[in-house]
Formats: structure tokens, sequence, C-alpha cells
């Protein structure tokens, strides 16, 4: 019996408006002899949460990633998530060791952060951000993390360890920089993209067997305003602060404004009022208890603040100085930014089996028992 071997490819912000906008014979080929599906993210519609979902084939209220930055609720105290520490779920590349489902397996990476979130269970872990010396031999001079060229980078590295290791999992994730700054329509995006599609075409003309999924984290969309929610509830005479989900360390990607924010209140018993100022403010779409949250959202309830807003389409949230803020910035975080697309080839599953990106990670973890 032939040994499966499988790629699962994450295209940070790799939406069905950037593919659609960009010429991608290969990828379109994929779909064409495979299935294409218009599935979900996960919400918050963030890089870490998405990324550990379809990387442990769980939602966060099991996996326990609900954000890029942490806050104590007891102590108040935040820290950016860049390792395992929070993570409560085994990886894909663990589960596949326990059953000797594979031999090797291979993580790659653009962000540091990602890597040291996910890489147990892996033989290989490289992040184009910093890689080890060994690839730079092989695969060349790497550009900075700002870069578009830099998600090159990473498949070439792909295509050389599926080529001289071979490994039978390989997950690896890109990075948004180029769908924070250009719209789908814009050159650069197109030809970002359009490399991406000509070494995914050499990968597949490499090992046409391999299983290949191709999904995204989540979509990008143009801002124009922002609020601080924690500065809306002061207004209101509600002591409260608020921290926005996608906060990270990579602010020149989207200046840490997002579609999606914790509110930490001083005082819970405002929690009722506090919620109802906040949906009355134009630009928060939504705005749930931690409890509706963690129900609605499978959300880990022990790891989100005590209200959970998400903005419409054409507004962030962040720590201004002010409540409200006039910004220009591509983000994401919200519901608006959580429709990704999944193509699967040389699949045994079909596109029915497909409504959330996380569904591949778990149809992968359900064959392997």
């Amino acid at each position: 019996m032939k040994r499966r071997k499988i790629l699962i490819l994450c295209i940070d912000a790799g939406s069905h408006d950037y593919l659609a906008a960009s010429d991608l014979p290969n990828i379109n080929e994929l779909a064409k002899s495979g299935f294409y599906v218009h599935a979900n993210a996960v919400i918050p519609s963030v890089t870490n949460v998405n990324n550990v979902s379809i990387a442990t084939g769980t939602f966060p209220e099991r996996h326990g990633i609900t954000t890029n930055y942490h806050v104590d609720r007891i102590t108040g105290k935040g820290e950016f998530i860049e390792d395992n520490r929070f993570l409560l779920e085994p990886t894909l590349f663990e589960a596949a060791k326990a059953c000797k489902f594979a031999d090797k397996t291979a993580l790659f990476v653009t962000k540091k952060k990602l890597l040291r979130m996910l890489e147990a269970g892996t033989d290989i872990a490289v992040a184009a951000e910093s890689p080890p010396p060994e690839y730079i031999r092989t695969v060349g001079r790497v550009e900075p993390i700002y870069s578009v060229e830099i998600n090159w980078w990473l498949l070439r590295a792909v295509r050389e360890i599926l080529r001289t290791d071979n490994p039978e999992l390989v997950y690896c994730s890109t990075t948004d920089w180029v769908q924070h700054k250009y719209a789908p329509d814009d050159d650069l995006s197109q030809q970002h993209l359009a490399e991406l599609d000509r070494i995914i075409g050499d990968i597949i003309d490499d090992e046409p067997e391999r299983e290949i999924y191709i999904t995204a984290d989540h979509g990008m969309l143009a801002k124009t305003t922002a609020i601080d929610p924690g500065r809306v509830l002061r207004e209101h005479g509600i002591p409260a602060s608020a921290i926005p989900i996608i906060k990270d360390r990579y602010v020149a990607h989207h200046g840490n404004l997002g579609g999606a924010a914790y509110v930490f209140l001083k005082d819970r018993a405002n929690i009722t009022q506090a919620i109802q100022v906040l949906l009355n403010t134009p630009g928060i779409e939504e705005a749930h208890s931690a409890e509706d949250a963690a129900g609605t959202f499978r959300l880990h309830h022990e790891r989100i603040g005590d209200i959970f807003v998400l903005a419409d389409k054409t507004t962030v949230f962040g720590e201004l100085e002010s409540a409200v803020e006039p910004t220009a910035v591509r983000s994401h975080g919200s519901r608006h930014e959580s429709y990704v697309p999944i193509i699967g080839y040389n699949s045994p599953w079909s596109a029915t089996d497909f409504e959330y990106n996380v569904d591949v990670g778990r149809l992968f973890l359900e064959s392997l028992r």
C-alpha cells in the first residue's frame, strides 16, 4: 500500500479576492482536478488563532490560543504569545509521530513566533525570518520579513526539503505583509501570488502524487476608522481597557489595528451597561459577554476578556489617543475577513467534508485513528 504524503499550505491572507484577481494556472489546475471550497476561518480571524487551529485540527476552546497577545485576567499583565507555553493540544506532527504515520515531519513558516508555537513533533523546523545557515547555502539569501520575496524563499525551501528529505507531513505558512499593504488588483499582490503559484507548480511536477491542501488563515480589507473600545467605555463612566487581538510585534504590517478586541472591565457588574454602550457605538458590529463569546465562537473561556467585540467592514480597534480616529490601513480580525478558500488535490475527501479551515487538520487527525 502506497504511503500518504501531505503538504498543507496556509497562504496568510490568501482569501478568495486575492486568488481570483491573480493569474494562478497551477492553483487553478489543482482546484479543477480536486476541489475548491468557500470555507470559514476561525473568529477572531487572526494569524495565531487560525494557524494553531489548522495545525492542531481543533478550535480555540481546546487548543487555548485565542489571541496574539494574552492578558492575565487576575494580574492584568500582558505578553505576546510567541511560543507553545499556552498551547493545550498536540500538533499534527506529534499525532503523526505517535501513530507512526510519518518517519519525518516538517514545519516551514515565515514568522519565528509560529515556529516556536508549532514546532513540537517536527524533525525539520524552519522560519524564513531567521533561517538556519544551511538553508541560505541551498535556497539562497533571504530578504527581510517586510518584503514580498520572503514568502518566495519560504516556498523554495519547502520544495528543496521535499526533494531531498521527502517528509511525509509538511505544514507551511507564509506571512501577509503584501496583503496588508496592497489590494488584490495591485501589481505587487499579483506578482506575489504568481510566483508562489509557479513554485507550487514545480512542487507538483516533482511529486504529482502528494496530497496538497491550500487554505488561508484570514482575508484582508481596507479600513477607514479606528476605535478604542476601552476609551469609549471610560468616556461613559465605565472603567475599562481593550486590547486588539491582532496585537503583535509585526507593527509594520497593521499598526496593531484589527477588527476584533477583548475588553477588560474593572467591575464586571458593569457588563450589561458596557455591552449596550459598545453596541450603540458606530463601527462596532457585535459585543458579546465572555460566556456568550466562548460558546458562539468556540473560544477558550478563561483566555478572553470580559467582552468580545467585532468591528464592521471598515473599522478596526486599537489602543488610541482618542476614542475614535480616522485611519488608512488594511487589516483583519472581524467576521468580514473570516471567509477563506480550501483547495484540495489528491485528497481522499470531497468538498462537502470541509466547512472550516480547521477541517484540514481535523480530518487528517481522524484518518489516523
